[in-house]
């Protein structure tokens, strides 16, 4: 971040690294308080966990029923997309743990529209399906993703068990509904996957900062996610 840059540059913000007072039981998680919202019959076990010189968040499988989970998320329609640019970065893992799993271990997280595993009709966001993973820039002016391919995932495509990923989501260009044109990831510093000059979402379409985890095993399922912070940036033109 620029040494000049301040509150002025920027529209919205996110800093999230789970170092909190605020215990999980009160209905909040994390610095930032984010909602809870249970998905299916079964919410995840959230618990603050520190190993290794950092903070984070485990989600655990609530172990009810098939596609039970958590969504997080900040200010209902708080956030909107200008030409000017921002991003999105966060850190995480499947833990290399005693039945943990990648298959059927699934995560949506960025901004979206919707508290479920729904698919969202506004938004942007990265998508782990069972360790596949892809990018969504969607709109009611069109909806747009694009397939991960990257050499530190396995088959270029799937998350590796107990890695940690440092996760950038960026957003750039302005399209003609003066909204970002361009959506971009970078896994651990590498380019991979791109919506180069594709993305039709407006200006003034919202949604919130969410953080979604939920398991697609067939049944009751305890496959845990841990989310090691999320930062975002929204910059405004000036």
């Amino acid at each position: 971040m620029a040494e000049n840059f301040s509150i002025f540059d920027a529209g919205w913000d996110v800093h999230e690294t789970f170092l909190t007072n605020t215990s999980i039981s009160d209905a909040n998680v994390g610095k930032e308080l984010w909602d809870i919202d249970a998905i299916s019959g079964g919410a995840d076990t959230l618990t603050y966990e520190t190993a290794d010189g950092e903070t984070f968040l485990r989600m655990t499988g609530g172990g009810s029923g098939d596609g039970d989970g958590t969504a997080l998320s900040l200010g209902a329609n708080s956030v909107s997309f200008g030409g000017a640019g921002g991003y999105c970065n966060f850190r995480v893992r499947v833990p290399d743990i005693t039945s943990n799993a990648i298959a059927a271990n699934n995560f949506r997280i960025g901004f979206t529209d919707v508290r479920d595993s729904g698919e969202p009709v506004v938004g942007i966001w990265v998508d782990n399906d069972g360790g596949v993973v892809s990018i969504d820039c969607a709109s009611a002016n069109g909806d747009v993703n694009a397939a991960v391919s990257a050499s530190k995932l396995t088959s270029s495509t799937t998350l590796v068990l107990g890695t940690t990923y440092n996760m950038r989501l960026a957003w750039s260009g302005e399209n003609a509904n003066g909204g970002p044109d361009t959506v971009t990831l970078h896994i651990n510093g590498q380019l991979a996957a791109e919506l180069k000059g594709v993305c039709l979402i407006g200006q003034t379409e919202t949604c919130e900062p969410t953080i979604t985890h939920w398991c697609d095993t067939g049944g009751g399922s305890t496959l845990e996610l841990d989310v090691c912070g999320y930062e975002a940036e929204s910059f405004i033109v000036k």
